[in-house]
């Protein structure tokens, strides 16, 4: 139990397996909790599990904080409002505040927040904004049935066009990265009815934080995953999104219909002993993507041990994909496209077997 929000901070006290605290805030991966002699400390989110307390009341007794994400459980639901016709989003809550961008009808967002008659929203760029609630419905989804799960072990690769860091071979940035391509494959899934959860850990902080090497990071995405799993039982499908390194343009990029796509690459990893249905898995999604959008796929490649990781968290289920998005000279706009047109085939995939 730390002092502040990092392992950077003093250590304050330490907690007992079983040892249980509300919550009463929380900042990036920590909970702010309070402790029985009267004071408060930080814990990491990925070392705890959140529960409801024996009274019926949430673990931060009630109540909720602005800046805390509710525990995710099999029980979870996710506030959401609908957009029924073209409106605009705002920077604050209010006609005064400037626009921030248009949602189309038909799109959705979590709701994080309310003041006043207008809902603070989620965007997936990342950033949040407010919409009048007299513009659109309101409506849960369950988390409880969510079948896939996106997550990117490399959550800061970026493009070379975008990128705010361009030290040695890193083409990285803080926003603007992986992390949106996840985050537009989820809402498209969705809206073809696949509930699906994006994983919002930043594991490059998380290594920096301890100090680690940019090689452990499947063991910190692995964290996350079980935690999932744990959490979501219905969970099938988990798809680690990437982006290829410096690959030319021309092998990375394909214009379909007059469209460009940054193409898909599914990785497989020898050393999982399941690999086998893994890769049959991903051929599958293969022929179906060259089907649907002739080019898009650059085809599955199996790695050994001495190539790289070699497992990729793929031992986790037979639904498990490694996946390559465009490389660092293809562009965001590109990749959001191929995040739609492999929503599209996946939902396809998806109900064939249903």
């Amino acid at each position: 139990m730390r002092k502040g929000p990092g392992l950077e901070y003093e250590v304050v006290a330490k907690a007992k397996a079983g040892a249980s605290y509300p919550i009463v805030g929380s900042k990036g991966e920590w909970y702010k909790v309070s402790l029985s002699s009267g004071g408060t400390a930080y814990v990491a989110n990925w070392v705890v599990e959140t529960v409801e307390s024996n009274s019926g009341q949430s673990i931060n007794d009630g109540q909720k904080p602005e800046n805390i994400k509710q525990p995710s459980s099999d029980q979870a639901k996710e506030a959401i409002v609908n957009i029924v016709d073209t409106t605009n989003l705002r920077i604050g809550p209010g006609l005064d505040y400037e626009i921030v961008t248009k949602a189309r009808a038909g799109e959705s967002f979590p709701v994080i927040g309310s003041e006043g008659d207008w809902y603070q929203v989620s965007l997936p760029s990342g950033g949040t904004a407010y919409v009048a609630n007299w513009v659109v419905n309101t409506g849960v989804i369950k988390q409880s049935g969510s079948k896939v799960y996106i997550y990117h072990t490399h959550n800061r690769e970026s493009w070379k066009n975008v990128a705010g860091s361009t030290k040695g071979a890193s083409v990285d940035d803080l926003k603007v990265n992986i992390t949106l391509v996840g985050k537009k494959l989820a809402e498209n899934l969705r809206k073809k009815g696949i509930a699906s959860i994006v994983e919002e850990t930043d594991f490059s902080e998380r290594l920096n934080e301890q100090k680690l090497s940019y090689t452990k990071a499947y063991i910190e995405s692995r964290k996350a995953v079980d935690k999932a799993m744990k959490s979501h039982a219905s969970l099938s499908y988990f798809f680690d999104i990437h982006r290829d390194a410096d690959v030319p343009r021309n092998k990375t990029t394909v214009v379909i219909n007059g469209k460009t796509y940054a193409r898909i690459m599914f990785v497989i990893g020898d050393v999982n002993p399941a690999h086998k249905e893994n890769k049959k898995f991903a051929e599958a999604l293969n022929a179906l993507l060259n089907k649907k959008y002739p080019g898009i796929s650059r085809g599955v490649l199996l790695k050994s041990a001495h190539q790289g990781n070699a497992e990729y968290n793929q031992s986790v289920s037979n639904g498990s994909l490694l996946l390559e998005f465009g490389g660092v000279n293809n562009t965001l706009e590109e990749n959001l496209q191929t995040a739609e047109a492999f929503a599209d085939v996946f939902a396809e995939y998806y109900k064939s077997i249903q």
